[in-house]
């Protein structure tokens, strides 16, 4: 077990190389997340056997009550989530190398939920925060999502080997709006510039205007486009109709998925189905990277009554509903915790 030295050029390079393409990659888990979250502390914690990384957790830290540090790790860790002592040994170690004030360490990892799992960790001393959890907000990330699944592990879902088996995976309506899209002449395009992360914002902020919703400022993709540009793990699509973007959206390639992460569209080009376009572009490039899943990220409930499972749900149409097991919290200030989670209520 050991704290991963910055300065250490190849040692950085295998945690990456760890949390990139091991089947349980998160991009949240790459130190470059921590570059791009520049006003949280960052620590990060490896195991290793035979000289290998087999296990990584990176621990984010940010003031989330006055004078005390939440630690976060954001969907991890990377690492065998049934060893709870191998968890464990991954607090104490981040813990001798974070600040004294932190109340908390939090983890989320991408792991489906279990009363057998849910249970195992409120044995070892954890608080977990699932299923009493009601709101989807009431979570840092959700806990149900929406996912596709390329190897066909769905009810009545065949193996998706290529864009043929990839089309007819979904419902059939929305089969015909991705025609609809290509016939009125909406042409997808994907890149990692700055000019397409400019493009991809000024639908972004036309969708939060017109949701009532809150958006990032600029400069937080102009970072996240420098610091992944080139990598090959990131990328902006874009969909073009009449000579203007009116539908966007952005995703990671880290383990055995793409991660579908931001969006943005024009709703006075509704009629031509450009979101639809943008999917089919995106699943599509899972497809080309053998990938096993693509991850059309959270809804507020498995339901047609909530809007973003009605989007979500005719891609993933013979796809089982994925529910994560929750945030695994270790208290270490029970006064702070309590306050902290006032927000969450």
């Amino acid at each position: 077990m050991a704290i991963l030295d910055l300065n250490d050029k190849a040692k950085v390079q295998a945690f990456q190389d760890f949390v990139r393409k091991d089947p349980r990659g998160q991009v949240t888990q790459d130190p470059l997340w921590g570059d791009l979250k520049s006003n949280w502390g960052h620590v990060y914690v490896y195991h290793e056997t035979a000289g290998k990384i087999d296990a990584a957790m990176a621990i984010l830290t940010v003031e989330a009550v006055p004078g005390k540090l939440l630690g976060y790790s954001p969907r991890g860790p990377i690492a065998d989530v049934d060893n709870i002592d191998l968890i464990k040994d991954l607090i104490q170690e981040a813990l001798q190398a974070l600040p004294d004030n932190v109340f908390l360490i939090r983890m989320d990892p991408e792991v489906e939920y279990s009363d057998h799992l849910n249970e195992a960790y409120q044995k070892a001393g954890f608080v977990t925060r699932n299923r009493q959890i009601k709101n989807m907000h009431g979570n840092i990330q959700p806990r149900k999502n929406m996912v596709l699944f390329y190897d066909g592990r769905g009810e009545d879902a065949e193996v998706i080997t290529d864009e043929d088996s990839l089309m007819k995976h979904f419902k059939r309506d929305y089969r015909n709006q991705i025609r609809r899209a290509a016939k009125d002449g909406v042409e997808v395009t994907s890149g990692d510039s700055e000019e397409d992360v400019r493009a991809f914002y000024d639908t972004y902020v036309m969708m939060a205007h017109s949701q009532g919703i809150t958006y990032r400022p600029i400069e937080y993709f102009l970072r996240m486009q420098e610091l992944w540009q080139g990598t090959g793990y990131f990328k902006v699509f874009l969909a073009h109709f009449d000579g203007k973007v009116i539908a966007a959206g952005i995703g990671f390639s880290y383990g055995d998925k793409i991660w579908y992460m931001y969006a943005g569209s024009d709703r006075e080009y509704s009629k031509h189905y450009a979101p639809y376009a943008i999917q089919w572009k995106m699943t599509n490039w899972g497809l080309s990277l053998g990938k096993t899943r693509y991850d059309f990220g959270g809804v507020g409930d498995f339901s047609s009554d909530d809007g973003l499972y009605k989007f979500k749900h005719g891609f993933t149409y013979h796809d089982p509903h994925v529910e994560y097991i929750g945030e695994l919290d270790w208290v270490l200030d029970e006064v702070a915790y309590e306050e902290y989670l006032k927000q969450f209520k």
